[in-house]
């Protein structure tokens, strides 16, 4: 309700809008002072919930409330590393979704600059999709690079990292680049499910090009890469075996196999016995 909003608003724990932090930041809402950063985050993941919850015409006015109130974490807490690098995370991921562009970069810039450990990886990443999808190849391929060559990233976010690397390559037409990020984490990867992700778009560049063989031997591989992997009985093995199932060269292969086969017919070409 917009009178919940405005008693929000109107709350006061301390300093109020219009006070500038050290990197320029500005609250144009008041957005009460709390007595820890932790404190502060809470209040903002409330806020957020708040947002998920309203009815649409009211979602602009409480995402530009709960985009404050994050950012209000490292106005008011500087020093408090951790929660101030989670809460630019946070207003950057509601800045993505609401389409700016702009917003996001900067708050995820942020997080990615001062951050250490998970944020750090996923802010990065987080830029490097941003790029992407806006055709902006090259810097989203830098973005990506950083995080696959982070050693303190875990293994998951670099293998991240080097799938939607493979990604930007292939939209600069550098595809023998694409599939070597792609057969890095296909033969090497950890996780199961990004290895298939991984030999699925190393099969489907061969398909592109119209090379039938060549794909059908990158899904003979994983088959027989992720085959143990498959036969466990365990919800790892399920998860394994459902995208198995939705490999989309399973179906692509399928076609281009069947299409090869009509326009062998078509111009006469004896079929095998």
């Amino acid at each position: 309700m917009l009178s919940f909003l405005c008693l929000l608003l109107l709350q006061s724990g301390g300093d109020h809008g219009g006070r500038a932090a050290p990197d320029g930041i500005r609250l144009e809402t008041g957005v009460p002072r709390m007595a820890s950063a932790e404190a502060q985050l809470a209040h903002a993941r409330r806020l957020k919930r708040e947002m998920i919850a309203r009815a649409e015409d009211e979602v602009p006015a409480w995402r530009a409330l709960a985009v404050e109130a994050y950012r209000a974490v490292r106005l008011f807490h500087p020093d408090a590393r951790a929660p101030c690098v989670e809460a630019a995370f946070r207003a950057g991921e509601i800045l993505r979704s609401a389409g700016d562009e702009a917003g996001a970069l900067a708050e995820f810039r942020w997080a990615a600059r001062e951050g250490e450990g998970e944020f750090r990886s996923r802010a990065r990443l987080e830029i490097g999709h941003i790029h992407r999808r806006a055709g902006r190849f090259q810097d989203a391929l830098e973005a990506y690079l950083d995080v696959a060559s982070d050693a303190a990233a875990n293994s998951e976010r670099r293998e991240d990292a080097w799938l939607w690397a493979g990604a930007s390559w292939r939209g600069l037409g550098r595809i023998e680049d694409a599939r070597s990020a792609w057969s890095r984490v296909a033969e090497q990867g950890t996780d199961p499910l990004a290895r298939i992700t991984a030999f699925d778009e190393l099969a489907l560049s061969f398909l592109a090009e119209d090379e039938i063989e060549g794909a059908a031997g990158v899904l003979d591989r994983c088959l027989r890469a992720l085959s143990a992997s498959a036969l466990e009985e365990s919800e790892r093995g399920e998860r394994v075996r459902n995208a198995l199932l939705r490999m989309r060269v399973v179906d692509e292969l399928q076609r281009a196999i069947a299409r090869r086969h009509h326009e062998g017919i078509a111009q006469g070409t004896p079929r095998k016995s």
